[in-house]
């Protein structure tokens, strides 16, 4: 992967649970996901839009429209999280729009945030 000099943003979201049931959690989300202690699940990169907003909300709609599935296949949201990377140049700004922030917290997600100069 190569690295980016300019500002840019990057997401994904980290599941936790136990027992993972990760044949039924493929079968239902249709989309890559990387194992390890956690699965995690990055937007593809060609999603339309142009905000960090659709990002996220693509993440959430994959969980919400999945949430029976995931909660049946060991997930749980209590302990899982959406990652945001914030590579800037100056100064480090952000906004959230508050609806996608009560998705996040109806579901039990925590948002976490990092910010790394480039």
């Amino acid at each position: 992967m190569s690295v980016k000099t300019e500002p840019h943003m990057c997401f994904w979201a980290n599941l936790y649970g136990k027992n993972f049931d990760l044949p039924k959690i493929e079968d239902a989300l249709q989309v890559k996901i990387e194992v390890g202690y956690e699965l995690t699940i990055n937007p593809p990169e060609n999603l339309p839009g142009d905000s960090h907003y659709d990002e996220i909300a693509w993440l959430l709609n994959l969980m919400e429209n999945n949430k029976e599935v995931l909660l049946e296949s060991g997930v749980d949201f209590s302990k899982s999280q959406i990652w945001m990377i914030y590579y800037y140049d100056k100064q480090c700004n952000m906004e959230f729009d508050p609806v996608l922030m009560e998705r996040m917290g109806n579901l039990g997600l925590k948002l976490c945030v990092s910010c790394q100069a480039i």
